[in-house]
């Protein structure tokens, strides 16, 4: 069900996630020119080639025609831009709250997918305030897209019947294959820390703190023992921030305090903080911090271990079922949400085969193309942001690989006829924006065989 050509409304965001990705020991260097100008908005070369490394990483197939797919990005670059000019002369604007707010949501999947902030930092190698700065103008311009791409197709929807019509007309021999895909849910324990390392870690913390008091450098503390390793070896200073950003009780405290004043322990989910006030700036503070977490032993896992093997057999007794066993025991987020494990890459709760060790938060491997649906694992360890954990994990649902069915993947159809219906109305309206503006593109893609008249 593949569009009638590569529509990428946040092109710039595909490009953020692909350049965390590359690194130094990248062999081929890529001389950057303009290789197209839509009104005043240009396309760089290197903009292009790091949308084909998104292209390949997500493909499932051999790329063949490399030239023509580099087209098809190209012309959804050229959409984007264009889409861009007419916001500008629509004169929309975009407040730095909607920028940082937007910054906030695509920094925080970053650190997510990379399992920690220092990770992110050292695949971009920046710094997450030289990341914020480096990005701010691409998340404007794509808040600014998205505001046209929503006043054109906001409204569009797709009725059952167009649905059908969508599924009937692809011919049968070119249906997409839909891979082996999961659903699972799980049962979390979380080991205990004793109260005993607790008191520990908070006279650590104490200790540090009076050393800073009679006059040791918080920043040379910090870099020596903070345990929060992106903002370490920086003295502990984490950059300017605004509130919404941190966890509550680390940010009243943050924004309690005056300029250079130390604060109290802060305990947060992460463990324990103090915290120094650097500057305030309008609506944002730079602030450092110390941070210790309180270590759980391994016979405290092997007791999380035990609890779920216990909660198992009550499952396997049939004196509770998993669903029930989900509220009453597990320790995660998730329960409110039938402890759904949610693919941290996309937000979803669908895996495909290959994928699920890749991007399962930090499981162990388990062999699960062996079990049926329904089917629960036994206790597996894994690692959460604070510590290694264990979990239950069940197939809530298993899909085997298929050709695309209207009754199996209703949903899928459902998407790709609405994103086309959305692509033809995009596409009648850049037909006729394109013939009031200026468009130039490099001599190199001339032969790309585009859908709209750029070349004019």
């Amino acid at each position: 069900m593949k569009k009638i050509f590569s529509l990428i409304i946040l092109t710039s965001f595909l490009s953020f996630f692909v350049s965390a990705q590359q690194t130094d020991n990248s062999k081929k260097e890529v001389v950057d020119k303009v290789i197209a100008i839509v009104g005043q908005n240009m396309i760089k070369l290197s903009e292009l080639e790091t949308a084909f490394l998104q292209q390949k990483m997500n493909s499932n197939t051999i790329i063949e025609n490399v030239y023509e797919t580099k087209c098809d990005l190209l012309e959804g670059m050229l959409i984007n831009k264009l889409m861009l000019h007419q916001a500008e002369i629509d004169s929309i604007e975009v407040t730095d709250e909607e920028v940082n707010r937007e910054m906030d949501n695509r920094i925080g999947y970053m650190i997510s997918a990379y399992g920690s902030q220092e990770m992110l930092e050292k695949q971009m190698r920046r710094s997450l305030s030289e990341i914020k700065s480096y990005y701010k103008d691409i998340i404007k311009e794509n808040i600014m897209i998205a505001q046209i791409e929503q006043k054109l197709t906001g409204a569009v929807s797709v009725t059952p019947q167009e649905v059908v019509d969508f599924y009937n007309s692809i011919p049968k021999d070119s249906l997409p294959n839909v891979e082996q895909e999961y659903v699972f849910s799980q049962i979390v324990k979380m080991p205990q820390v004793s109260e005993e390392e607790k008191a520990a870690v908070k006279a650590k913390l104490n200790e540090y703190r009076e050393r800073i008091l009679k006059g040791s450098k918080f920043s040379t503390i910090a870099t020596l023992y903070s345990e929060d390793p992106g903002s370490a070896k920086k003295g502990g200073e984490l950059g300017f921030f605004s509130r919404g950003q941190m966890v509550g009780e680390f940010e009243n405290a943050a924004f309690a305090l005056q300029d250079g004043e130390i604060s109290p322990i802060v305990e947060t989910k992460y463990g324990f903080h103090i915290i120094q006030m650097i500057e305030r700036r309008g609506n944002q503070v730079n602030c450092r911090h110390i941070l210790l977490q309180p270590k759980v032993t391994e016979q405290q896992l092997m007791d999380a271990y035990t609890q779920l093997e216990n909660i198992k057999q009550e499952i396997d007794r049939g004196e509770i079922t998993f669903e029930e066993a989900i509220v009453k025991y597990s320790d995660d987020a998730s329960k409110v949400n039938d402890g759904l494990i949610v693919n941290p890459h996309n937000a979803s709760a669908i895996f495909t085969k290959d994928a699920i060790n890749e991007t399962m938060l930090n499981v162990e491997k388990v062999e699960f193309e062996s079990m049926k649906e329904g089917e629960i694992t036994k206790p597996v360890r894994f690692k959460t942001e604070l510590s290694n954990a264990y979990r239950l994990i069940k197939i809530k649902r298993k899909t085997e690989a298929h050709k695309v069915d209207l009754n199996l993947d209703y949903d899928k159809v459902q998407n790709s006829a609405l994103n086309s219906k959305k692509t033809d109305i995009i596409k009648e309206w850049a037909n006729k924006r394109l013939k009031k503006t200026y468009v130039k593109i490099d001599p190199e893609y001339k032969d790309c065989d585009f859908k709209l008249n750029w070349v004019k």
